[in-house]
C-alpha cells in the first residue's frame, strides 16, 4: 500500500514538473502595459497629429485613432494641484489669488463666498430714490442758478453723470498653474442659497475667460452648462435641463476630459454630462472660480492629468 501511494506521489511530481517545461508564464491582460507599449500610443498620437496638420486622412478616422490611443494608454495621473482648505490659507500651497470680490476661510467647512443676487426691485427702487433726490437738488440749483446766473447748473450736471446704481460684482479667484489638456478635476461643493450662480474651468494665456467653463445656475433651464469660450463668442458644448444642489450639503463633481477629447460630468457619481470638444488643444495656463451669485462652500478641488 506504501508502495502505491509513492508511485502515485512520485507520477504526480513527473507530471507537475513537465508541465512547468511546457507552459510559459501567463500575462495578465490587466497589468500595467509595458515600456514599449506606452511608446507605440505616444507615437501613434505623434502621426495622428501630423496627419492632422497635413490634412491627410479622414477626420473621423483620425478621431478613432485617438480614442483607441486612449482606450490603451494607462500612463500614471499626475496631480496638477490639491487643496482641501484645511490649513487656513488659500494664499500658498497652492497659491490662490482673488481678482474680485471676497474669498475666506470659514473654519471647519472651507473656501466660502458670498455674493447677493440683485433683485429688480431693489434697483427700482435704488433708481427711483436716485431721482427723487436728484428732483430736489435740480430745484435747488434751478434757484440759486437764477441768482448766480447759471453757473451752478454745470455743476448739478456733474453731480448727476456721476451718480451710479450699485451692483453685486462677481467673486473669483484663480490658480495660475500649467494645466494639461486631459484633466480630471474633483470638487465637493455645497451651496447655501437659492439663485446661485457659479463657473469654474481651465483657462489659457493670460484671459481667465478663455477656455472650458462648467456653469452651475440654479433655478434656470438650463441649470448645468458646459461652455467652450473664445474672447469674442462661447459655445455650448453639453446642458443639463434640471439640476438643483441648494439642499446645504456637500456634492462630489467630477469633470474628465481625456487625450482625445472626450469630456464627463458627474455628480455624487451620477454622469450628468457627456460630449467631445477639441476646440482647445493646448495645454492651459490655470484654474479659475467664480462666483456670480449666491452662498458657496468649497471643501475640497483637485486636478491630475487623465492618462
Amino acid at each position: 500500500m506504501k508502495r502505491l501511494v509513492l508511485a502515485v506521489v512520485l507520477s504526480a511530481v513527473a507530471v507537475s514538473a513537465q508541465a512547468q517545461t511546457r507552459y510559459n508564464a501567463w500575462s495578465d491582460p490587466n497589468a500595467p502595459h509595458t515600456a514599449a507599449q506606452s511608446a507605440f500610443v505616444k507615437e501613434l498620437r505623434t502621426l495622428v497629429s501630423e496627419a492632422e496638420k497635413a490634412r491627410a486622412a479622414d477626420p473621423k478616422f483620425l478621431q478613432d485613432l485617438k480614442n483607441l490611443a486612449a482606450k490603451y494608454d494607462v500612463s500614471l495621473p499626475s496631480v496638477i494641484f490639491s487643496d482641501d482648505f484645511s490649513d487656513g490659507d488659500f494664499t500658498k500651497n497652492p497659491a490662490w489669488q482673488v481678482t474680485s470680490g471676497k474669498y475666506w476661510i470659514e473654519k471647519g467647512y472651507g473656501l466660502r463666498s458670498i455674493v447677493e443676487k440683485a433683485s429688480a426691485t431693489t434697483s427700482q427702487n435704488n433708481t427711483s430714490n436716485q431721482q427723487q433726490k436728484l428732483s430736489k437738488e435740480e430745484m435747488i440749483i434751478g434757484v440759486l442758478g437764477a441768482v448766480l446766473g447759471g453757473q451752478t447748473q454745470q455743476q448739478g450736471k456733474t453731480q448727476q453723470q456721476a451718480t451710479v446704481t450699485p451692483k453685486n460684482d462677481p467673486a473669483t479667484i484663480q490658480l495660475t498653474t500649467p494645466v494639461k489638456n486631459a484633466f480630471t478635476l474633483k470638487m465637493s461643493l455645497s451651496s447655501w442659497a437659492e439663485g446661485a450662480q457659479f463657473e469654474m474651468g481651465p483657462y489659457q494665456g493670460n484671459e481667465a475667460d478663455v477656455g472650458y467653463k462648467l456653469v452651475y445656475r440654479s433655478g434656470q433651464i438650463p441649470a448645468l452648462q458646459l461652455l467652450r469660450n473664445y474672447k469674442s463668442s462661447s459655445s455650448v458644448v453639453a446642458s443639463l435641463s434640471s439640476l438643483k444642489l441648494e439642499d446645504q450639503k456637500y456634492h462630489e463633481i467630477e469633470w474628465i476630459r481625456n487625450p482625445a477629447g472626450a469630456m464627463s460630468v458627474s455628480i455624487d457619481g451620477k454622469s450628468v454630462l457627456q460630449a467631445t470638444d477639441n476646440g482647445f488643444r493646448d495645454d492651459f495656463s490655470g484654474f479659475v472660480m467664480k462666483n456670480i451669485s449666491g452662498d458657496l462652500i468649497i471643501k475640497s478641488v483637485a486636478m491630475q492629468t487623465t492618462p
